[in-house]
């Protein structure tokens, strides 16, 4: 399944150590086999911040956003989505 990530926040967080923590956070789910990050897009002056992710283990990666908003303090919403693109 594809899910969505959208991820916002409300303090100051500098666009390099946001973009760090996020590919961090991407390869510690992946090697975890918990999910694989798809897609990755940023509006830093929105304070947005949208992921897709490929997993067959939704609770788990509910799990680990979990566990990371508490640590970095964003606020991240998960929605089933479907992949319209041919690959």
């Amino acid at each position: 399944m594809i899910i969505m990530g959208t991820n916002t926040w409300e303090i100051d967080i500098p666009k390099d150590m946001l973009v760090m923590q996020a590919l961090k956070f991407s390869e510690g789910v992946k090697s975890q086999g918990i999910a694989e990050l798809r897609e990755f897009l940023l509006a830093y002056d929105q304070k947005l911040l949208w992921c897709t992710w490929e997993t067959d283990n939704l609770p788990g990666l509910e799990a680990a956003f979990a566990e990371m908003n508490k640590q970095s303090g964003l606020v991240s919403e998960l929605t089933e989505v479907e992949d319209m693109y041919d690959e």
